[in-house]
C-alpha cells in the first residue's frame, strides 16, 4: 500500500520540530527537534531571541522534506504566549529568510487539538472501560492547564485554567528571602487558582485521568514506540516523591529532558498531584499524544484518509455547554439552528459562503442568546461579549470573532441604541470578516424569527426561490403565527438588502390523520 507521506513542522514555546508522517497509520517517519529555544521572561519575546536558531531549523527541516520528496507539508505555531503584533513580525521574518508561511494557531484551536488527541489516547489504550467510564485528559501546556471531560467515548466538556509553568516558578521570586518550602508555597498557589473548578468537579473513584504533555512521565514511563500505558496510582506517588526534590540538572540528566523542559517539570508535577488527589482516579494513564497529534487528525480528515467524526462535534458540543451555562431555551436553540442551516444549505448559489461558515452560523445560532442571562434589553451586544471572552474552542480567533459579531448583530431597529449593520462597530471590523457577518446574520435573522414564540410552532419550513428574485419560505404548520410572521417582517429587511431578494413568509397547514 503506497505512503501517504506528510510533513508537519511545530513551533512550540519550548522547540521547532519536524515530523514526517504517513497519514493513513500516523506512523512516524521521521522526527528532527531544534535545540530548545531561550525561555525568556518577557512573553513578548519569546521566539525573537532564536531567530537565528528556528531558521536554521526550518532550512534543515526543508533539505529532510527534499530526501524525503515530501512536497505536502504545513508550518504551524502555537500564538499563546505571543501578541498579535509580535506574531505578524516572527511570520515575516520567517518568510523572508527560510520562504516559509506560518499558521499561528490560537489558544481555543491549540485545545481543540489537544483533545482530539485525547480522543486518540483513548482509543490506543488497551482497556475496555476507558471511553466508557468518566476520563479526564489533563494536558500540560506553556501557557495554560487544560482539563477535558469524556464519557462514553464522546467529548462531555472542557476547562481551563491560565496557569502555565511560567506564572508558577514566578512565586520564587517569593521564597527566594523565605524559609519556605517552595513545594508548599506552589502547592498553595495552585491550589488557589483551581479552588473554583474543585467544586465543579465531581470526584468519582471509578474514574480514569489520562496525564498528557509532561515529557518527564513520557521519557520515564513509555517504551520507545508506546504512545499510551499505564500505571498505578502507587507508582504515581513513588515517581513524585523520589523526583520532586530532584534539582534541574539531575532532572534533564535521569530523565534525558531539555533544559527548558526540566526548569518546568517541578511545577508540574505538583499540579498533576494536586489533579490526581482532586480527582482520586482508580486508573492513571501516560500518554505522549499531543497538539501534533490532533493536527494530523485534522489534516487525515481534510485528506479523507481518516474520517475524523469527533472535530465539529466538540466544537459543537463546547457551545452547547456555553449556551447551557447561561441558561438558554435548549429546544428554541436547536430549532433556530435547524432553520439557519436549511437556509443556508438551500441559498449556496446565491450567499456564495465557504463550507466552513456553515457550522459558524450553527454555533452562532446555539449561542446568540446567552446575553439574555445578563441584560434582556442588549442581550445580543452582551452576547458577543461573553463569546469574546470565552473562545469556542477549535476556532480561530478570526472565527471567533465571526461568531461573535453575528451575535452581536441579530439585534434589529427595535433598540436604535444597539449597534446595527453599517454602523460605527461594524466599519471597524475587519474589511475581510464583514462580508461574511452581514450575510450570516442575515440568515439568523429569518430563522430566529421562525421560533419567535419559542413554542417551536412551526416545525418544517420548505424554501423556493423564483426567477424573478422572490424567496418563498413555506412554513408547516396548523398553529397560530401570528407572532412569527410579524417578527419575521421586521427582521427581513437586512436579509433583502444584502442579497437583493425579497423574501416572505407563507404558512401551508398539515395534514392531521
Amino acid at each position: 500500500m503506497k505512503k501517504k507521506l506528510f510533513g508537519l513542522i511545530y513551533m512550540s514555546s519550548y522547540k521547532i520540530q519536524l515530523n514526517i508522517v504517513d497519514l493513513k497509520d500516523f506512523s512516524i517517519i521521521e522526527k528532527i527537534d531544534s535545540p530548545s529555544f531561550i525561555q525568556a521572561d518577557n512573553k513578548s519575546e519569546v521566539f525573537e531571541q532564536d531567530m537565528a536558531k528556528i531558521c536554521t531549523a526550518i532550512i534543515g527541516f526543508k533539505e529532510a522534506l527534499k530526501d524525503y520528496r515530501v512536497k505536502d507539508f504545513k508550518f504551524y505555531g502555537n500564538s499563546q504566549l505571543i501578541d498579535s503584533l509580535s506574531a505578524s513580525y516572527i511570520a515575516d521574518q520567517i518568510k523572508f529568510r527560510t520562504g516559509l508561511e506560518i499558521e499561528w494557531l490560537s489558544s481555543s484551536q491549540i485545545i481543540h487539538t489537544k483533545v482530539l488527541s485525547g480522543i486518540k489516547s483513548l482509543h490506543s489504550v488497551q482497556d475496555s472501560e476507558i471511553g466508557v467510564k468518566p476520563t479526564y485528559l489533563l494536558s500540560l501546556g506553556s501557557a495554560m492547564i487544560n482539563l477535558s471531560l469524556f464519557e462514553n467515548d464522546k467529548f462531555v466538556s472542557a476547562w481551563s485554567l491560565p496557569l502555565g509553568p511560567r506564572e508558577i516558578q514566578q512565586i520564587n521570586q517569593i521564597t527566594t528571602d523565605s524559609p519556605s518550602n517552595p513545594i508548599d508555597v506552589i502547592n498553595d498557589y495552585i491550589r488557589s487558582k483551581i479552588d473554583h473548578l474543585a467544586r465543579q468537579l465531581q470526584t468519582n473513584s471509578n474514574c480514569a485521568v489520562i496525564i498528557q504533555h509532561t515529557d518527564v512521565m513520557s521519557n520515564h514511563f513509555l517504551a520507545e514506540n508506546d504512545t499510551a500505558d499505564e500505571i498505578s496510582r502507587d507508582t504515581f506517588e513513588n515517581f513524585y516523591e523520589q523526583t520532586i526534590e530532584m534539582p534541574s540538572s539531575i532532572l534533564q540528566h535521569t530523565y534525558q529532558l531539555e533544559p527548558a523542559v526540566a526548569e518546568h517539570t517541578l511545577p508540574n508535577l505538583i499540579v498533576i498531584k494536586r489533579f490526581i488527589d482532586l480527582l482520586n482516579p482508580n486508573k492513571i494513564f501516560i500518554t505522549d499524544m499531543s497538539v501534533i497529534t490532533g493536527l494530523l487528525m485534522e489534516e487525515a480528515d481534510r485528506k479523507r484518509i481518516q474520517k475524523n467524526k469527533y472535530g465539529n462535534e466538540i466544537i459543537m458540543t463546547y457551545a452547547q455547554n456555553m449556551a447551557a451555562r447561561y441558561l438558554v431555551d435548549p429546544d428554541h436553540a436547536s430549532t433556530i439552528q435547524k432553520f439557519a442551516v436549511h437556509i443556508f444549505d438551500r441559498l449556496r448559489n446565491v450567499h456564495l459562503l465557504p463550507e466552513k461558515d456553515r457550522l459558524l452560523l450553527s454555533l452562532a445560532a446555539t449561542v446568540a442568546d446567552i446575553g439574555s442571562f445578563v441584560n434582556q434589553v442588549c442581550r445580543y451586544e452582551q452576547s458577543a461579549e461573553i463569546v469574546d471572552a470565552n473562545k469556542l474552542i477549535g476556532l480561530s480567533d478570526r472565527d471567533n470573532e465571526i461568531v461573535s459579531e453575528i451575535c452581536r448583530y441579530q439585534t434589529t431597529d427595535e433598540n436604535p441604541s444597539q449597534p446595527d449593520i453599517g454602523g460605527y462597530h461594524y466599519r471597524q471590523l475587519d474589511p475581510q470578516i464583514q462580508l461574511e457577518v452581514v450575510k450570516l446574520s442575515a440568515i439568523l435573522r429569518i430563522a430566529t424569527a421562525l421560533d419567535a414564540s419559542h413554542k417551536q410552532k412551526i416545525k418544517k419550513i420548505v424554501i423556493s426561490l423564483k426567477k424573478d428574485n422572490q424567496l418563498i419560505i413555506r412554513a408547516k404548520t396548523n398553529a397560530d403565527i401570528t407572532l412569527e410572521r410579524w417578527s419575521f417582517n421586521k427582521r427581513a429587511q437586512l436579509f433583502e438588502d444584502v442579497f437583493g431578494i425579497k423574501v416572505s413568509l407563507k404558512q401551508e397547514g398539515m395534514n392531521r390523520r
